[in-house]
């Protein structure tokens, strides 16, 4: 197979040489990275602090300000580190599941740290809902009965000790009473093993750059018109943008779609097609795909064609939005449950009409892993809203269902597994020094990677060192383990691109900025031409004669194709480089793709992994 002409590198492993990377695997031959980082992430900007007040609102959600939030006194006379900003959601915590239903407890009975978690919260006037025992889709004992889920928060009922109130609620107050009331001899079940594992249920955001004259949230530092970034000029993102401020712009591509060998040849040369999970907005309708639009009259959504390229597991769907929605019945409102994996709404405001920020993300994404990696597959998982929003909790939910589907595979059957997964998202923790060992997010990501699959992770697009996850996991990763890899974005020069976060957690680099894809051919929204004109002087136009003449239409996608950048586009490229790698291997060596087995498949991801002179 021909290199696909792309620029990317391995950053070379801290403290492990001169500071250059080993830049074995740029597309044209060329490319090192710095390497000379002297390890001060936390000496950079914030990234991102807040999220527009309609976006919070709709999700709600609430922005952490460092200069307001509530603190609790040290214990031990050492003042606690005070909080980053961070963006959570306002009426849930994340909670593991062995705290709320420990093993050989009826499920029917509240636990001790749940009983003795709401009698302190009482204090604030809060208490949480008790969830399901079931969680939607897990297995008992399974992988998902162990991460946290979200529970829920809602005002005490009022009693002899909480009298009635009116009480604001919020995750973070909450949090901080819990951690005040430890260690308590009152409250033996809240002890500081359990405690600790209690985080925020984060709002995550896409890595693309998005933004639109309605709104945006595309990260970057620049001379805004409140100054609050603290500089002048032009933006880290200006040269990223096209009309009317969106980082998008439709193109024409005259190339065919990349040759897809058939089936019968896949299974004889390699055994299966590998495949990259790709967790974010769902997808649309576009030929590269296999995706089509249901015929008229059938139903809404979407079909697909013989030996599509991209696949949906309805059933992990299902989970998903079941999980979700009983969230939002215990009370998590605005919660919006994801029901479909297709990506919609193309609009948030019927009224103004405007392509919402990350409509098209998935598809953009899956066209990209189609053209490295023509004979892949992806397993599309929707997760992320069509702006680009993520509930931590949806996220790990997914990333457990996933985990458990590679489970079943590994034990035989073959057709459910999944070689990559591709996050494109990522948020700031308020807590960097404790995030390692609390996170879920963190817990699931190394379920995966035990079990042989190669977890990448979109660096962020804020112009800063500060750790943004989960690319900023890899922090914890030992040698010669299948790696969670983050990815920074290249230009199309081979210059890392002005908006890509960095630091030394950021392990790879690929390119990012100006990249044409695969966009849905069914998206015109209400933006129109800046100029339409007659194409006859006398302002007369034949019948025959077709359209006006037009200016760019900046939101017409019906050619299938469009130009974007974000670290969100690095990931699933080099993603789809390491499905490459597989196939190769599979070719070339004993390494099959239909071999099952937990070590078959970590012998797979480290093998392809050491063609590409990944230096971990």
């Amino acid at each position: 197979m021909a290199e696909p002409g792309m620029k990317w590198f391995f950053e070379e492993r801290r403290g492990d040489g001169d500071g250059t990377g080993d830049g074995g695997g740029t597309g044209d031959g060329g490319g090192t990275g710095d390497g000379g980082q002297d390890g001060r992430d936390d000496e950079s900007t914030p990234g991102l602090t807040t999220l527009p007040a309609a976006l919070l609102q709709r999700h709600g959600a609430v922005a952490l300000d460092p200069g307001t939030a509530a603190e609790i006194p040290a214990g031990d006379d050492r003042a606690p580190a005070p909080p980053r900003s961070t963006v959570y959601r306002a009426r849930t915590l994340l909670i593991p599941g062995d705290l709320l239903f420990p093993d050989g407890q009826p499920p029917d009975q509240e636990s001790p740290f749940f009983r003795e978690s709401n009698m302190v919260l009482a204090r604030v006037g809060m208490r949480l809902v008790r969830p399901p025992a079931a969680r939607a889709g897990g297995r008992p004992g399974g992988i998902l009965s162990r991460l946290p889920r979200p529970v829920v928060l809602v005002p005490a009922a009022p009693g002899d000790d909480v009298p009635a109130r009116p009480v604001v609620i919020n995750a973070w107050v909450a949090l901080q009473a819990l951690r005040a009331a430890v260690p308590s001899p009152e409250h033996p079940a809240l002890d500081d093993s359990s405690v600790s594992r209690i985080t925020l249920e984060h709002l995550l955001i896409s890595s693309a750059i998005a933004g639109t004259g309605a709104h945006g949230h595309g990260g970057g530092l620049g001379g805004g018109t409140d100054g609050s970034s603290g500089v002048t000029g032009p933006t880290t993102t200006d040269s990223y943008t096209y009309s009317g401020g969106d980082t998008r712009t439709p193109v024409m591509v005259a190339a065919g779609a990349p040759h897809r060998q058939p089936p019968e040849v896949i299974q004889r040369d390699y055994g299966r097609r590998p495949v990259v999970a790709v967790l974010d907005t769902g997808v649309r309708a576009h030929s590269w795909l296999g995706v089509v639009p249901k015929p008229a009259g059938t139903g809404s959504g979407y079909d697909f064609a013989p030996d599509s390229f991209v696949e949906v597991d309805q059933a992990m769907q299902n989970d998903i939005y079941t999980e979700s929605q009983q969230t939002a019945v215990a009370g998590d409102r605005p919660r919006h449950p994801i029901r479909y994996p297709w990506d919609e709404p193309v609009t948030a405001n019927p009224l103004v009409g405007e392509l919402d920020t990350d409509t098209g993300h998935c598809t953009f994404i899956a066209g990209l892993v189609r053209q490295v990696a023509p004979n892949a597959k992806v397993l599309a998982v929707r997760i992320m809203h069509s702006n680009g929003i993520v509930n931590e909790g949806d996220l790990i939910h997914a990333l457990g269902l996933l985990a458990e589907r590679v489970e079943d595979a590994e034990a035989g059957d073959m057709d459910k597994m999944v070689d990559v997964v591709s996050l494109s998202l990522g948020y700031f923790d308020e807590t960097a020094d404790d995030v390692t060992f609390s996170s879920g997010l963190w817990l699931v990501i190394e379920e995966l990677l035990g079990l042989g699959v190669t977890v990448l992770a979109a660096a962020g697009n804020y112009a800063t060192r500060r750790e943004f996850y989960p690319a900023a996991f890899t922090k914890l990763l030992q040698p010669g383990q299948v790696p969670l890899i983050s990815v920074g974005a290249l230009n199309p020069n081979g210059s890392k691109a002005l908006f890509s976060d960095e630091g030394t957690w950021v392990t790879a680099w690929a390119s990012g900025a100006a990249v044409v894809s695969t966009y849905p051919t069914d998206i015109n929204c209400s933006r129109g031409p800046e100029i339409e004109t007659h194409a006859y002087p006398d302002g007369e136009m034949p019948p025959a004669a077709g359209m006006p003449r037009q200016a760019l239409d900046p939101d017409d996608y019906s050619d299938g194709f469009a130009v974007w950048s974000g670290t969100s586009f690095s990931a699933p490229l080099l993603a789809a480089l390491i499905a490459r790698s597989l196939l190769e291997d599979a070719a070339t060596s004993a390494l099959r793709l239909d071999q099952p087995g937990q070590q078959a498949a970590t012998d797979r991801a480290l093998a392809a992994l050491e063609q590409m002179r990944w230096p971990g």
